[in-house]
């Protein structure tokens, strides 16, 4: 994928995030893999619909989980 700023943006505010001393392990470790995934989906040279799709959502299920308690 070429270099693009709203994916740097993305990983720059979750960077602060993870950062934060006032989150707890669980929810640092949801938006390490966020990172993860993001920096991954950006290496590909040219992703597919399906990949890109699949990676919006392994991003937005593990914040989700984090920072929303679901009962």
């Amino acid at each position: 994928m070429k270099k693009c700023r709203d994916l740097d943006a993305c990983i720059s505010l979750l960077g602060e995030v993870h950062a934060g001393g006032d989150v707890n392990p669980e929810r640092k470790q949801a938006v390490e893999r966020a990172i993860s995934e993001i920096k991954r989906i950006r290496r590909k040279p040219n992703p597919k619909k399906h990949e890109v799709y699949n990676s919006m959502r392994i991003i937005t299920e593990a914040l989700i989980r984090a920072f929303f308690d679901r009962d």
